[in-house]
């Protein structure tokens, strides 16, 4: 037996024996791994923790389902760097991380807390029409979840609720009564208020101031918004005495019509509503209306007027003239943003008179005011003609006698009719159609608001005790009348030999001095014409 050979063939059946056993030994062993946390919470911001990781295995590997989005993870060494970012939303967020090290796992539960809660619903105040319909208030927020209560439950209003907006359906109003109902949106302590209106049935109604500037984003909304339909736009043509109007179909069955009027399309001049008829008539004569004018902030500015008020709240005036002069009986509701006036200013202890027994007289002629003004002892300035027909006179200035005192007119001016371009004869023509006077002072009666000139306090007031009532203003001319007499003054800033002096321009027109929509035309028609007079002023 050759013992040398056994020996070896036992070794080397005892080495291949050992490195089986310890192979199977390392290919079994049980993998282990130990998270130092469990669970890790941060605050609403940018935020880091690390989690060390004690395992058997050489390899591990991190991954959670938020990676790349709110949560990134960063493996360095045993160390697992869990970072987050700034939590912008109102509600708090959850998500976990898996560690694996060949199949042995672990769980950390990531936690961060939510951010303050924001909310914001536009607009705020929602205006429904009285025939109904639907508006929709948008909503933003940083939390998914958000409530809509009323504060009170109302059949006429349904409430339609959506992650981005609130539909707002309401039904028709058919009652004479405003309706009102207020919503509250919620989401954690966050509360906003949504103030929702609806209009009855509008026997009166009043504009809204349209601001300085004139705002016409805020007249087209709120006059939509309650059920009216623009029907014409007019831009402003000052040469012809026309300013620029915004004319609305209103929801009134009444006041149909209502009027915003801008000079130049930046300052407001006047509001007009207009009720045509004998049914007009008898709503502003009814008590309701002026319960209606104090329920909405509007007292009477003239003791001795029931058709003068002020809205120190919505800086509006209001001057009711009603017109029951058969086929033009109706009733013009007159509003002007309030301008305060800085300062005081002196004027006429009288409202001073054109001679009105020259005015658009039959029997008076170029003649007879060339007497008249002989006789007062006036010197002639300037003498027109017609330029269609250069044989008729069309305007005669005179400077008047003597040195006139600080509230003396100066000047005066007689503008007559005249044929007009197309050959066409006017019934009076001849006669006297406007008479004018002219003032050193124009502080008597205007007074400078940036570029603009306005009527002063104090000759308003003078006008008012005479029976003069606004109508309405065009460019720089402010124009009043009186309707016992149908009279208008217009008053207005001009210059002689570039000195800044007042006129006042003087005319009849009783179609003019009228309510409702005829006479509304009738005053356009008369603005021009005296427009066109000042205008023809010689200097």
């Amino acid at each position: 037996m050759d013992l040398k050979k056994t020996f070896y063939s036992l070794f080397l059946g005892a080495f291949v024996l050992c490195l089986l056993s310890c192979a199977k030994e390392d290919e079994f062993e049980q993998p282990t791994l130990v998270l130092s946390e469990n669970s890790v919470s941060f605050e609403r911001g940018v935020g880091e923790r690390n989690i060390s990781v004690t395992t058997n295995q050489s390899n591990w590997v991190a991954s959670s389902p938020q990676e790349g989005e709110w949560l990134s993870l960063v493996q360095d060494g045993n160390v697992l760097k869990v970072k987050v970012a700034e939590n912008k939303m109102g509600t708090e967020r959850t998500s976990y991380v898996l560690v694996n090290a060949n199949g042995a796992t672990g769980k950390v539960e990531v936690r961060q807390s939510a951010a303050d809660v924001t909310l914001d619903v536009v607009p705020t105040a929602i205006y429904l029409p009285q025939m109904g319909g639907e508006k929709i208030v948008d909503v933003t927020t940083n939390t998914s979840v958000y409530e809509v209560t009323p504060s009170e439950e109302v059949k006429w209003l349904k409430i339609i609720k959506s992650d981005e907006e609130i539909k707002l359906v309401a039904e028709r109003n058919d009652t004479e009564q405003d309706r009102q109902v207020k919503l509250y949106a919620k989401s954690g302590h966050v509360t906003r208020e949504i103030v929702v209106s609806q209009s009855g049935i509008q026997r009166y109604i009043l504009p809204i101031n349209p601001g300085a500037p004139q705002n016409v984003h805020k007249i087209m909304e709120y006059e939509l918004g309650r059920g009216s339909y623009l029907r014409e736009y007019q831009s402003a043509m000052p040469a012809y005495g026309l300013e620029e109007t915004y004319t609305f179909i209103s929801p009134s069955p009444i006041f149909t019509l209502i009027q915003y009027c801008s000079a130049d399309g930046v300052t407001p001049s006047q509001i007009i509503s207009i009720g045509d008829g004998s049914r007009a008539i008898a709503a502003v004569k009814d008590k309701a209306f002026e319960k209606f004018l104090t329920n909405n902030g509007y007292v009477r500015s003239n003791s001795e007027s029931d058709r003068e008020y002020v809205n120190e709240k919505d800086l509006l005036s209001l001057k009711v003239y009603v017109s029951e002069k058969e086929n033009n009986e109706g009733v013009n509701l007159t509003f002007k943003p309030i301008v305060k006036q800085v300062g005081e200013y002196k004027t006429f202890d009288k409202v001073p008179y054109y001679p009105l027994e020259l005015l658009q007289k039959d029997n008076v002629k170029v003649a007879q005011v060339e007497q008249y003004e002989k006789n007062a002892g006036s010197k002639e300035e300037e003498r027109s003609f017609n330029e269609h027909k250069q044989t008729e006179v069309s305007q005669l200035q005179y400077t008047l006698k003597g040195t006139p005192g600080p509230k003396d007119a100066y000047g005066r001016i007689h503008i007559f009719y005249t044929t007009d371009k197309d050959g066409k004869a006017p019934d009076k023509l001849g006669s006297v159609q406007i008479g004018a006077l002219l003032f050193k002072d124009v502080s008597l009666g205007l007074w400078k608001y940036g570029n603009k000139w306005l009527v002063t306090n104090e000759l308003q007031k003078k006008l008012g005790e005479e029976g003069f009532s606004f109508v309405r203003t065009a460019g720089t001319t402010h124009f009043f009348a009186r309707e016992s007499d149908h009279l208008f003054i217009a008053i207005t800033r001009v210059a002689d030999n570039n000195t800044p002096v007042m006129a006042l321009l003087y005319n009849y027109d009783a179609s003019a001095s009228g309510a409702g929509s005829k006479a509304l035309k009738a005053q356009e028609r008369m603005v021009r014409n005296m427009l066109k007079a000042k205008d023809a002023l010689k200097f």
